[in-house]
């Protein structure tokens, strides 16, 4: 997604105008330097510049007559103070309208009669925002002789040369700044956000006599955030943050250095917080909403973008970007259709072609439209980042539609990307294996692993499939290796010891192994479920009703762990629990591509027998109401 928002190269005209805002003006107008807008996104500006005519803004009669009289005048040298005071309330108009072209007319009218610092900061940026830059500086370059000791001018000086690129010029502007202003806050902040050396030394020096300047302590949080020092930037931005409470910016890195460090919660915090003082703010919008489907907590940040796609409208449309990821959160939510719906929208607006084009396959493929998200797949193009993609997402519709033959033949085709081997070589694998070719789906691997020798991923999964390639005591070998070569491997622990658990072999060791992945990720749903099914096949019911609900808080839709979780109801006699479970896993399973259900043999075997499960428990309960 695209970040949203004021154009990052702009910002120091923001800090520019923060502390000095008085002008010196012939009119006693009450209008200060702080009004300056920043230069409008480039697109915008274009489709203006490449008109013809003035862009289309309403203006009356008697507006359009002034405006055509002060032009006049102006042209003719006979422009009064007055008339060139309203020139410039004027030009505000349209500046804030971003009629850019009517603006600099006027503004110029009103500068070359009045020469008002004011008028002349706002025709400069006028002249930026149409991309007249050397127009720009011309403008600037006066103030300087009018203004000489406003330090306002050498920023606005520097601002173009950073804009034109020559950055000769902007450090000498700036060091000639710095030299003369070296208390100036904007000032020193422009010059070391430049300078190739000594930036924080400066920053830290101008903090140490003015250790209140939020702005400074903001500068050198962001510069050690770039740096990747990210408790030194959280420092700076935490004291910052002590004094202004209530700065976007400040709270934003705050956010983003918690997010660094692994603090999830602190950064949803502060992300949410930032969306709360300015949630009509898309960037805003969009960093709470990805911490939240980082931490995959889906549905709020669902909710949060429906509301805001409710409270959208013409003055505030609601960005592409987000109608896109509420699509990929209902199909998540198994919502094809209203996935579908908007995708077809956003295909209207042309937006991110191939993109729509694979996730409308998708939402297809979901509901069970096959030759549907084949035709979408085939619109992908081999120059899209997708297309290697699609290719898989085609032999698994092959497979989820029956069609043998062309899943097949596709899989034999399929090259493993070298961009890409650990994934590409899985898939491959998998497919074989489906197809009940284990030897091959190992020789596959074995191939890859000499390209990749450190591929923790690939030896786990020939470690899965050596069981059916060879033996199960071959496979459980391999798993012993893979510990022995990664001890803290928790796939590979996993792995390990929950082959020992069904086989029933050394318990205690397996506990030993399942309680060290846990203890590496204690948020694993399947290293818990893990355990918790150990301590069923260990009949102590108490443990195994504690980690199979765990891991349900992170896997709450995983059939397997549901199932588990029913077989230990069942065991306590809790029938009605057990049943709801069971119906639940067996609804679960139903909704399940053939893919999805045949290639895992779990699921294959709890499929198989989850309906004679839910009859016995049935005459269960039948039997306990009777007695």
């Amino acid at each position: 997604m695209s970040c949203f928002g004021k154009n990052a190269k702009f910002i120091f005209i923001i800090v520019m105008f923060v502390l000095n805002n008085s002008c010196a003006s012939k009119t006693n107008l009450n209008t200060s330097a702080d009004s300056i807008h920043l230069p409008i996104e480039k697109n915008e500006t274009d489709k203006e510049i490449n008109s013809n005519k003035d862009p289309p803004t309403t203006v009356s009669p008697y507006a359009q007559n002034r405006i055509n009289k002060i032009i006049q005048n102006f042209e003719a040298n006979k422009l009064s103070s007055s008339d060139a005071d309203e020139a410039f309330l004027l030009g505000k108009i349209f500046e804030e309208k971003r009629n850019y072209i009517i603006a600099e007319k006027l503004y110029t009218a009103s500068f070359f009669t009045n020469k008002t610092l004011i008028c002349g900061i706002n025709l400069t940026n006028t002249l930026i925002n149409l991309k007249k830059n050397e127009k720009a500086l011309e403008i600037a370059l006066k103030l300087e002789v009018l203004f000489p000791q406003k330090p306002d001018i050498e920023i606005l000086i520097a601002s173009v040369y950073q804009l034109n690129g020559d950055y000769n010029s902007l450090i000498t502007t700036l060091e000639r700044a710095y030299k003369k202003y070296p208390n100036n806050e904007a000032i020193v902040i422009f010059y070391a956000s430049n300078i190739k050396n000594n930036k924080k030394r400066i920053l830290e020096n101008f903090l140490s006599k003015n250790p209140k300047s939020t702005n400074v302590m903001l500068a050198l949080a962001q510069k050690y955030y770039t740096e990747k020092n990210n408790m030194s930037a959280l420092k700076y931005a935490k004291n910052a943050y002590l004094l202004d409470s209530e700065n976007i910016e400040i709270i934003t890195i705050i956010a983003k250095i918690e997010q660094n460090l692994k603090n999830y919660s602190e950064a949803e915090k502060y992300f949410k917080l930032a969306f709360e003082k300015e949630s009509d703010n898309n960037l805003n919008a969009q960093n709470y909403v990805n911490i939240l489907l980082y931490q995959k907590k889906l549905q709020e940040a669902l909710s949060i973008l429906l509301k805001l796609e409710a409270s959208s409208d013409e003055h505030i449309p609601f960005p592409p970007e987000f109608s896109f990821q509420i699509s990929k959160i209902l199909i998540v939510n198994k919502d094809f259709k209203g996935a579908s719906k908007r995708l077809v929208e956003l295909s209207k607006e042309k937006y991110n072609n191939s993109v729509i084009m694979y996730y409308l396959a998708i939402c297809s493929e979901g509901q069970r439209k096959f030759n549907e998200a084949i035709d979408y797949l085939n619109k992908i193009t081999q120059e899209s980042e997708l297309y290697h993609d699609s290719k898989k997402a085609k032999i698994l519709i092959y497979i989820n539609s029956n069609n043998k033959e062309e899943a097949e033949k596709n899989i034999k085709s399929f090259e493993i990307s070298e961009s890409n081997i650990a994934e590409d070589t899985i898939f491959k694998a998998n497919i074989l294996a489906f197809y009940l070719h284990y030897k091959e789906a190992v020789e596959i691997i074995n191939t890859s692993l000499k390209k990749v020798p450190e591929a923790k991923e690939l030896y786990l999964k020939k470690a899965e499939y050596l069981r059916y390639a060879e033996s199960e005591e071959a496979s459980l070998q391999f798993a012993e290796q893979i510990y022995i070569k990664w001890p803290n491997y928790g796939d590979g622990l996993n792995f390990l010891g929950y082959t020992l658990v069904e086989r029933n072999q050394k318990i205690e060791y397996a506990r030993k192994i399942l309680h060290k992945a846990v203890t590496i990720n204690p948020k694993n749903g399947f290293y818990l479920d893990s355990l918790g099914w150990l301590y069923f096949q260990k009949n102590d019911l108490k443990n195994s009703l504690k980690y199979i609900q765990e891991a349900l808080k992170f896997e709450p839709e995983e059939p397997v762990i549901i199932y588990h979780l029913a077989l230990v109801q069942l065991k306590e006699q809790q029938f009605e629990k057990s049943l709801k479970n069971l119906e639940m896993t067996s609804k679960i399973l139903s909704d399940m591509l053939p893919y999805q259900l045949e290639s895992d043999p779990e699921l294959g075997k709890i499929s198989k027998g989850i309906a004679s499960k839910i009859m016995e428990i049935k005459k269960l309960i039948e039997t306990q109401k009777k007695t």
